[in-house]
């Protein structure tokens, strides 16, 4: 293949990666604003591209809500790998690094943990399940590796899960959350 052919097909490939992400992201955007039963002619022209091409794409309606939850879960995974303390060598730091991401004003957690949340509008469906269920087995094994009793990361994980569902809202206030956070670090400490 010469410089030229190979030029051009790494510029397909970045089109077609290109196309891909903006679908998603219409689709995404629109389930949030108007509900999970927003038409694909809607999510293809909000995304700036053919019907035609996101069928091209995504055959289905499924085979789209199916990359959008995939594609937040990995989004939620980076997230919290990139919050974590690598000088943090004990028991616990994935742990610390869930609690710091859940309980900061991060724009990938508001969009995963407000009301209208892509999983949990998508979430509810039967097909998703799947989806659904390797991830939590993902993070189960990961919590599990990570050196804390299962008491501790239950009780720590849900009630950070908790506070992320309340950040922005008049439930929890700056200072609250900080109290919070500041707590549930120390139960990761052990």
């Amino acid at each position: 293949m010469s410089n030229t052919e190979n030029l051009e097909s790494q510029d397909a490939t970045r089109d077609k990666e290109r196309t891909r992400r903006a679908l998603i992201d219409a689709a995404a955007q629109l389930f949030a604003e108007e509900g999970a039963g927003v038409s694909l002619a809607v999510i293809s022209t909000r995304a700036g591209v053919s019907k035609g091409a996101l069928t091209h794409h995504f055959p289905n309606r499924r085979d789209l809500e199916m990359a959008m939850l995939e594609d937040v879960a990995q989004r939620f995974w980076d997230e919290v790998h990139a919050h974590v303390d690598l000088s943090e060598n004990r028991p616990g730091k994935l742990m610390r690094a869930y609690v710091r991401t859940l309980t900061t004003q991060n724009e990938v957690v508001k969009q995963i943990f407000s009301p209208m949340s892509l999983m949990q509008v998508l979430g509810n469906k039967q097909p998703t399940s799947e989806l659904l269920e390797r991830d939590a087995a993902m993070w189960r094994e990961a919590f599990a590796a990570d050196g804390l009793d299962t008491q501790t990361t239950l009780t720590v994980r849900f009630a950070a899960e908790g506070l992320a569902g309340s950040v922005g809202s008049c439930y929890v206030t700056a200072d609250e959350l900080a109290v919070a956070r500041r707590r549930l670090l120390e139960l990761t400490e052990g």
